[in-house]
């Protein structure tokens, strides 16, 4: 009987799954409103044909004495009406398939747990699935349908690299483990709400480049302004804390490689309390720096070296795989979550086809909030529309109003 195929994790795939826990699951979810009606059976058909194609992604986990591997999914998943946001994912959902597909009227939903993949692996399967579902429906022949980001035929090696052991060269780093602000859930429960605002995307790259800086740089800023603010509100007698907020990077960008696996770190601006009396725009010039110099290839090298030699060392090969979980989560109880206040990604626009422009309306992206400091942020774009997301665990959106309060009153200027 013939064996099937496994891979080797890559190499921030064990934190997630150290982490993983019965009530909290690092799952992120990328959503399209089309023009039409969504028709499951040929979303199923489509799912159906496009698993082969991506075998680390629709994927699951088997567990070792030492370490998880990757095992492709014998299907695809089955297609599901959605049954709300971010669900955590069970334990044997991980082990079959740890990538979900829902469907809502008009919509057309994936979920996928971060150990897979990062966002520009999600967004190529994504893109797949939607460019085969409107072929199946319309005939519409896009060149979304190859899987690739780019025309031609795939590069499965390439793809399937864990590209962090190809760029682990130069001396390692140390770890930055001063705590930042971390923001409370009231009346928090595990259900994850989501406050989604669109913007338009030539307003916002217009506003930051008033002031110089990138709609990143510029929309981190305004969250730290807001995060300290509710800092001094909910804290008035406190030493203050700075706020940090956590940005992925994605090193492709700066480091060549075209693998759908898990290829990001993360820059970690930082304003401090005694900055808030500063002018809004020499605040959002100082975090835009930051980013910047921490996104640099020069800053981000040492960081790649740092996290594959630890994993590379014959001691960490050699913990047994609870155990070193175990560890793993303490650690990042510890010196993980509590450097950075929240955690923003900005994917940025969606590339689509002319074929697929008219029929996609527009595509949002929402992150499982964080365990500790319950709230997390994400954007994307298509055409002319970015989607802001705020997800929390708490009940109240006092963080999502205040933010999106800000970012209005700077678009309005």
């Amino acid at each position: 009987m013939k064996t099937a195929p496994s891979y080797p994790i890559d190499n921030s795939a064990i934190l997630y799954l150290a982490q993983m826990g019965p009530d909290h699951t690092n799952v992120y979810r990328f959503s399209l409103t089309l023009a039409e009606p969504v028709c499951p059976e040929l979303l199923q058909q489509a799912a159906d044909r496009i698993c082969p194609r991506f075998p680390t992604i629709f994927a699951g986990f088997r567990e070792g004495i030492f370490s998880y591997a990757v095992i492709p999914a014998v299907s695809a998943p089955r297609v599901q009406a959605d049954p709300g946001l971010l669900k955590t994912m069970t334990r044997s959902e991980m082990n079959r398939c740890a990538y979900r597909i829902y469907y809502d009227s008009h919509e057309i939903a994936i979920e996928a747990f971060h150990a897979l993949t990062d966002g520009y692996g999600a967004i190529a399967s994504f893109r797949t699935l939607a460019a085969e579902y409107l072929f199946l429906r319309y005939g519409i022949d896009s060149p979304e349908r190859s899987g690739m980001l780019e025309s031609g035929e795939p590069d499965w090696q390439e793809e399937l690299r864990d590209a962090y052991l190809d760029h682990a060269g130069g001396k390692p780093s140390g770890v930055p483990n001063r705590q930042a602000y971390q923001l409370t859930g009231e009346n928090r429960d595990w259900r994850v709400k989501a406050s989604v605002e669109p913007f338009s995307t030539r307003q916002l790259l217009d506003a930051a480049k008033e002031s110089g800086i990138s709609v990143t740089a510029m929309l981190s800023g305004i969250m730290a302004e807001a995060i300290m603010e509710l800092q001094r509100k909910n804290s008035p007698s406190g030493r203050e804390k700075p706020v940090r907020i956590m940005v992925p990077i994605d090193l492709r960008r700066k480091f060549p490689s075209r693998t759908l696996r898990n290829f990001i770190l993360y820059a970690l601006p930082t304003m401090e309390p005694e900055e808030a009396q500063l002018p809004r725009r020499e605040r959002l010039q100082r975090l835009h720096h930051q980013l910047r110099q921490q996104t640099s290839r020069d800053a981000l090298a040492p960081q790649i070296a740092r996290n594959v030699r630890l994993q590379a060392s014959w001691c960490f090969r050699m913990i047994p795989l609870k155990l070193k979980c175990f560890a793993m989560r303490l650690a990042y109880r510890f010196f993980g979550e509590c450097n950075s206040s929240i955690t923003l990604t900005n994917l940025g626009p969606v590339p689509l086809s002319e074929e697929l422009k008219p029929h996609i309306q527009k595509i949002e992206v929402h992150l499982t909030p964080r365990r500790g400091s319950p709230y997390n942020c994400a954007l994307i774009s298509c055409g002319d529309t970015t989607c802001i997301s705020i997800t929390r665990f708490g009940a109240m959106p006092e963080l999502e109003e205040l933010f999106f309060s800000k970012l209005r009153s700077v678009l309005e200027v």
